[in-house]
């Protein structure tokens, strides 16, 4: 079924920074907006209503996502402005009838938790909400019909919660060295750590490197996955597969250092040119 949105630049010298889109059809409005322009969104209507939000990186390496509510819309990111350094850009959606509760945004807020933990973008709450909300069984249409909008939204801005699934026996792995236990194989031009894969933290010794990036970066990645990873001898064994838009992001979580990643993986380098 075809469906049409409707775009709003408010600021048109700067439009790919800020816009407001919905689907007329629906009662969902979304607000996406870069870091620099989030207290433009203030002007805007109903952007104070109720609220679930995305914040978005723009990464060559890996897609982190951060999914949080807001019971007063736009206001919530500030604490993010100051708060986190990861995001470069931000969906926020609301009802135009502010019709969404606490418990709704506590619903929506969970499920995108869940899907986002299942998908390619790294997850970067500490809070991986455990508990589903108890809601209604008269609610719960209305939620998962709220939930469908939402994906569709994003979807238009090229967001989309791909879930990664237990792959085919058939498709090719590529390995690291023999002493790490972990494997790679490429889907859809992503390069994949498969779960159950070993990773690690930087050493300290990773500290007093000129560039200190990578010790900040290695340890925000493994802390946004110790909800939901399992630690066997100071080593973190994947539960799901990461996906990653170079293949040297996984080789630098594999082993803690910075690695080329299409040297580390065996056999890897053969199909570069290809």
């Amino acid at each position: 079924m075809q469906k049409t949105i409707t775009y709003l630049y408010p600021d048109a010298i700067n439009a790919a920074n800020l816009k407001m889109y919905q689907d007329r059809t629906n009662q969902i409005k979304a607000f996406y907006f870069t870091r620099e322009s989030y207290k433009q969104v203030y002007e805007l209507p109903n952007s104070m209503n109720y609220a679930i939000y995305f914040l978005f990186n723009d990464n060559e390496d890996e897609d982190l996502v951060y999914v949080g509510q807001s019971v007063n819309g736009i206001q919530r990111i500030e604490e993010h402005v100051r708060a986190k350094d990861f995001w470069s850009y931000a969906i926020l959606f609301v009802t135009d009838n502010n019709s969404f509760d606490k418990l709704s945004i506590d619903y929506l807020e969970y499920e995108f938790i869940q899907r986002f933990k299942k998908s390619s973008y790294l997850l970067t709450n500490k809070d991986l909400r455990l508990n589903k909300p108890n809601v209604s069984v008269y609610d719960f249409p209305n939620l998962e019909a709220f939930i469908n909008q939402i994906e569709f939204l994003l979807s238009a801005e090229g967001i989309d919660i791909d879930e990664q699934e237990n792959v085919d026996e058939l498709i090719k792995y590529y390995y690291p060295p023999t002493k790490h236990n972990a494997k790679l194989f490429i889907k859809d031009g992503k390069f994949i750590l498969a779960a159950g894969s070993e990773i690690k933290r930087p050493p300290e010794s990773t500290k007093e490197w000129k560039d200190k990036r990578h010790y900040i970066r290695g340890n925000s990645v493994i802390d946004s996955y110790l909800e939901n990873e399992k630690e066997l001898d100071g080593k973190f064994i994947t539960q799901v597969n990461l996906a990653f838009k170079s293949p040297s992001a996984p080789a630098d979580l594999i082993t803690g250092l910075s690695e080329n990643g299409w040297k580390f993986f065996k056999g890897l380098d053969e199909i570069r040119g290809k």
